[in-house]
């Protein structure tokens, strides 16, 4: 057998999922569409929730057409659909069309990319699940950074629909070079010399579970509510990052671009940093800690928040904790149900995050509708979040029971 540099495989995942990162700019896209056309804070806001709902779509249909195509090509056609979907979406002029593109096509090839992404440096690293995914994850959350003070000086200079159109024709422009070193190992594949230890904190179930196994499975719909309060706040900011600064503090939206990007970079850090650590601490004991920083900045802080620097404050914990969440869900997924029908059941658990989708921007949207202010979203979020550590010790107690016998 042909051997392959996995280091290199990696570094292709990186660059698929800082492409996927994109759908983190959306907040810089929402005033310019409801100034163009004239929708609804609501209206608009509802794109990005149905954006998340088609990546969840698209996670899905990975694993059945991954049987079929081999990774490369599923994640050529899965970025070209996203870069598509973004291209197109410079011509819409109604609200079904933006729906059409946006969410649908650019939701699909979203999915599919993030799990070509995850599910690649997963298998590769069975050693290093943390911090391959930390790695690769990582950069999905950092790619804002780029694209959103880049999108915020295009629509500046060229309006909104143009700048879509040039960033979908970037995005398909790099996966068209990155996706041909896409590629799975062999089933069973363990790097050179490693065996897993057995008793280890992230050692997992000593049986794979299907997914028909696994949503019969008590500790599932613990893991699957667990997902929905840990993502609530952080999708809220992502969706919302830009309005809710110019809105709290007054500024510019070339101001506020720089806000997006001081998320991302939280992101980032979370996604780096929380991987690796939770290959030590354990993926739920990580969480914990994440989720308690959350609740403690959403109750507590940021609806104090008054001037540039203090909103960057708030804004990268809550994206530190967004991002640390996120990097540790697909090892996780591993842990909890096994590795060989990772796919699958990543896609299960992955739809905790898009109903997640449906919660805290939503929130954040008819708050801000009714009030006129986003103070009250701050709150929620806190408490959504908090709700979430008591469903992590939950979920812990479920997993000792039922696997860990």
């Amino acid at each position: 057998m042909k051997k392959r540099n996995r280091g290199l495989i990696l570094t292709a995942a990186a660059f698929v999922a800082a492409i996927t990162g994109g759908q983190y700019i959306w907040s810089i896209f929402k005033i310019p569409l409801m100034e163009l056309n004239g929708w609804s804070s609501n209206a608009v806001t509802l794109t990005y929730s149905l954006f998340l709902l088609f990546v969840l779509v698209g996670t899905a249909c990975y694993g059945p057409l991954s049987k079929r195509l081999k990774p490369k090509y599923l994640t050529l056609m899965a970025g070209t659909f996203q870069g598509m979907g973004f291209f197109l979406t410079g011509f819409s002029h109604s609200i079904v069309q933006l729906y059409l593109f946006y969410s649908f096509l650019g939701g699909l090839g979203n999915g599919m990319m993030y799990n070509a992404a995850v599910s690649t440096a997963t298998k590769w690293f069975p050693d290093k699940k943390g911090m391959a995914n930390g790695i690769c994850i990582g950069c999905l959350g950092l790619s804002p950074v780029f694209f959103s003070p880049g999108g915020t000086a295009l629509i500046g200079k060229l309006g909104i629909l143009p700048a879509l159109r040039i960033l979908g024709l970037i995005m398909v422009g790099v996966i068209w070079i990155v996706s041909w070193f896409i590629e799975a190992p062999e089933e069973g594949y363990k790097p050179e010399g490693w065996e897993p230890k057995a008793g280890s904190i992230n050692a997992g179930p000593s049986v794979d579970y299907s997914p028909s196994q696994v949503i019969k499975m008590p500790l599932f719909w613990c893991a699957f509510v667990m997902t929905i309060m840990e993502c609530s706040a952080g999708l809220m900011m992502t969706s919302q990052a830009s309005a809710i600064a110019q809105q709290m503090i007054h500024i510019t939206a070339e101001q506020a671009s720089l806000q997006v990007a001081v998320l991302a970079v939280g992101n980032f850090i979370g996604r780096f940093l929380f991987g690796t650590v939770s290959d030590k601490l354990g993926r739920l004991n990580t969480q914990l800690i994440l989720m308690a920083m959350t609740a403690v900045d959403m109750l507590f802080f940021f609806g104090k928040a008054s001037n540039f620097v203090s909103f960057m404050i708030v804004l990268l914990i809550v994206g530190i904790g967004f991002g640390g969440i996120m990097t540790t869900l697909p090892a996780l997924t591993s842990d909890l149900f096994g590795q060989k029908y990772f796919t699958n059941n990543y896609a299960l658990l992955f739809a905790g995050y898009t109903a997640a989708s449906f919660v805290g921007p939503m929130i954040a949207s008819n708050i801000f509708q009714s009030t006129g202010s986003y103070n009250r979203a701050f709150w929620i979020a806190g408490v959504i979040a908090a709700v979430g550590i008591v469903l992590i010790l939950l979920t812990k107690a479920v997993y000792k029971k039922q696997i860990a016998k």
